[in-house]
């Protein structure tokens, strides 16, 4: 019964750890962490919004701002309702992909 709960949580944990890491649409095409911009464009659109945002990390050795890209899109999710979806992009790849169902916000 241990090595059951163990492996249970394990399974929790890991579901967890990759339920933002993908966005799928109504038609059945999926959004990923580690695609680039320009594929996430060709599969949703053009974003209802664009924004970039420059993060400064002091280690004392003068390096330039990170550049992140935010994408916000309002799409039409494979598990009903439109969902607002906001995909965030470094060095051309996404690294982070947020939804929440409109009727929940």
């Amino acid at each position: 019964m241990k090595n059951f709960s163990l492996i249970f949580l394990f399974c929790i944990l890991i579901f967890s750890l990759t339920a933002n890491a993908s966005f799928r649409l109504k038609n059945g095409k999926l959004l990923t962490i580690g695609s680039s911009k320009s594929e996430i464009i060709s599969i949703a659109g053009v974003p209802i919004y664009q924004d970039i945002e420059k993060i400064a990390i002091d280690n004392g050795q003068e390096d330039n701002p990170i550049k992140r890209e935010v994408l916000t899109y309002k799409l039409k999710g494979s598990i009903g309702g439109l969902y607002l979806v906001i995909i965030m992009v470094e060095n051309n790849k996404v690294v982070s992909i947020s939804s929440k169902q409109e009727n929940r916000i």
